[in-house]
């Protein structure tokens, strides 16, 4: 935008552009103050303190503060004369240099990316033992629903005694709740229910993101937030609810 686009503008126009200036120089960093200052100095190119706090509307007792800050960010200059003036790195210089950072960045980010796709994205798996404890960590799980349970189980007696309440809230709250329980076994009310032989563990997902695979004793279990295994597992129990 060169002076007379600058000079035609009206008062709320311009005010729009401060404002979107404002608003994407605090995205880079800057606080308040230093958005205002720097606004300040590329208006004034180069004052004192004094009449930069006044240009910025910031308080003298903090200008010093403000503007020692940007300078030592690189983002003005400061002479060594009485008074001391001060001046804005040009904006295009400014740009280059955020630009520059910025590609260094997505360039890392990209290298990082290459070597988890050539080593392979670790998957944290956490473990409980004990069958109180698994209980009360798949009931953790049933806390957690806002959509959806995907559960299958050899022990849904077990489940039901110490899980009822759970379940029965989160049915309350909208949760759609699959089962896939054996034959003769009872389960709340409610839920999806398929009946299948030869069941020999519990598998719980939540949502498509949070999965735990138990033993059929349930004394332990292992769970995880890994949202590529969790999906991994919601497939091959949505499978078995469907076939």
């Amino acid at each position: 935008m060169d002076i007379e686009e600058l000079a035609g503008m009206d008062m709320d126009t311009l005010l729009e552009r401060y404002k979107k200036v404002r608003n994407d120089l605090s995205l880079l960093g800057f606080s308040e103050y230093e958005t205002r200052a720097y606004i300040a100095l590329v208006a004034l190119q180069a004052s004192d303190s004094e009449s930069i706090a006044l240009t910025a509307q910031v308080p003298r007792t903090s200008m010093y503060k403000v503007l020692d800050g940007l300078v030592k960010k690189g983002y003005a200059s400061m002479t060594q004369g009485r008074p001391r003036q001060y001046a804005a790195e040009p904006p295009l210089v400014l740009k280059e240099r955020m630009f520059s950072r910025l590609g260094e960045t997505f360039d890392d980010l990209e290298s990082i990316n290459g070597i988890l796709r050539e080593k392979g994205m670790p998957q944290v798996i956490y473990t409980v033992t004990g069958q109180d404890r698994v209980l009360n960590k798949i009931g953790e799980f049933a806390g957690m629903a806002k959509k959806r349970i995907m559960l299958s189980t050899s022990n849904a007696s077990a489940l039901m005694g110490a899980l009822d309440k759970k379940l029965a809230d989160a049915l309350g709250r909208g949760v759609e709740i699959s089962a896939i329980i054996p034959p003769g076994q009872r389960f709340i009310k409610g839920a999806k229910i398929m009946r299948r032989t030869g069941m020999i563990a519990t598998d719980i997902v939540v949502d498509g993101s949070n999965a735990l695979i138990a033993g059929a004793s349930l004394e332990a279990c292992g769970f995880t937030d890994n949202a590529v295994l969790a999906q991994h597992l919601d497939g091959f129990l949505t499978m078995m609810m469907q076939s």
